[in-house]
């Protein structure tokens, strides 16, 4: 509610914590606070990747 807007992320997680790897892992850290999941595989990459901002090119998550 604090964006007021849409969010789309490649991982899952809250700070800290490591992104979820299944549905399971992600109604367990946001206890029914998202509207939609998207349905799909999962990557097999082993570490986060970068999130930017796409207007300022700002890096808001390292990889």
């Amino acid at each position: 509610s604090a964006f007021g807007g849409p969010l789309v992320s490649t991982s899952a997680n809250p700070s800290g914590l490591p992104p979820a790897k299944n549905m399971s892992e992600i109604n367990t850290y946001f206890d029914q606070q998202l509207d939609y999941v998207v349905p799909g595989l999962l990557g097999e990459l082993s570490n986060p990747t970068p999130i930017k901002n796409l207007k300022t090119g700002k890096i808001l998550r390292s990889g």
